[in-house]
């Protein structure tokens, strides 16, 4: 008998650990819309930065992502980053100033 409650107990506690769903998103840090087509925006965004000193691109804090949708014939960005990671407000500003040029060409 102890052999089945204790094979029950470890199906459930299987089952229960498996079905947990995931975090939800991130809050955005801030969102614009450009008129640029989507693809023209998303590959912007997704090139090397250009700069006199740059090396290779820049790493990221984990979690940091721009998100573009489509909104008809412009596209709207979306710039998220972990909340609990202090002092990278030069970051965010880095990243809206890229996607403002993207917007801008």
């Amino acid at each position: 008998m102890v052999k089945v409650i204790l094979a029950s107990v470890s199906i459930a506690l299987g089952a229960a650990a498996c079905s947990s769903t995931a975090p939800p998103p991130l809050p955005p840090v801030w969102s614009a819309n450009y008129a640029v087509p989507f693809d023209a925006m998303v590959s912007c965004l997704s090139a090397k930065p250009a700069g006199a000193f740059a090396v290779s691109a820049p790493d990221l804090p984990a979690g940091s992502a721009y998100t573009v949708r489509q909104a008809g014939s412009s596209s709207q960005v979306i710039w998220r980053r972990p909340g609990n990671v202090g002092g990278l407000d030069w970051l965010d500003g880095e990243a809206r100033s890229r996607a403002d040029r993207c917007g801008n060409s």
